[in-house]
Order: structure tokens, then C-alpha cells, then sequence
């Protein structure tokens, strides 16, 4: 598993862990990639620490966070394949095609 160039602890961890080894089999992350795909990482952890408030007026700020980081994780997931459309429209999700014509091409 390629390791992050940052520490990450909790919820960023986790998320590296769940998607380190698949992005690099995949030829998506490269050790380039790392310090992208650690902010990805944090702002998610940052995501799931502003879902326990509610909302509400007197959690305006956090509202407004939340949002405003969810706006960056999408930036970062789609850059990844991280996001169902974005897999489907760069076809990571479709298996190569190992079938061969009659020239074995």
C-alpha cells in the first residue's frame, strides 16, 4: 500500500487506506498523486467532523464550512474517479476488452 506524505489519523486514514491500493492498481494515483489525494483525504475527515452538528442558526459557521468542503472534496474525488459518473464517463469502471480480432490483434 503506498503510504501518504502526510500523517493522517481517524477518518482520513481510513479513507487512504479504502482507496490508496485501488488508485494505484488502477494507474490513477502516482506517488505524484500522494499529496492530492492526502487533502482529499483530510477535507473528507473534515466533512464527516461537521456532520454532527445540526443544522441550524447557531451552527451557521459550520454549515457554511460543510458545504464550502464539499464543493472541494467533489473537485478532488472527480480528479480521482472517486465519483460514479466520473468512473462511468472515463470507463474505470468497464473491464478491458481482452477479446481479439482474427489477426489476434
Amino acid at each position: 500500500m503506498p503510504q501518504p506524505p502526510i500523517e493522517l489519523t481517524g477518518e482520513a486514514e481510513r479513507f487512504w487506506n479504502a482507496h490508496a491500493s485501488r488508485l494505484e492498481a488502477e494507474g490513477t494515483l502516482t506517488e505524484a498523486d500522494h499529496h492530492a489525494l492526502a487533502i482529499c483525504a483530510t477535507v473528507w475527515q473534515r466533512i464527516t467532523d461537521l456532520q454532527t452538528f445540526s443544522a441550524g442558526a447557531e451552527n451557521y459557521r459550520e454549515m457554511v464550512q460543510l458545504a464550502n468542503l464539499t464543493k472541494q472534496y467533489h473537485a478532488y474525488a472527480k480528479q480521482f474517479g472517486l465519483m460514479p459518473r466520473e468512473r462511468k464517463m472515463s470507463k474505470m469502471d468497464t473491464p478491458p476488452n481482452l477479446e481479439k480480432d482474427e489477426f489476434g490483434l
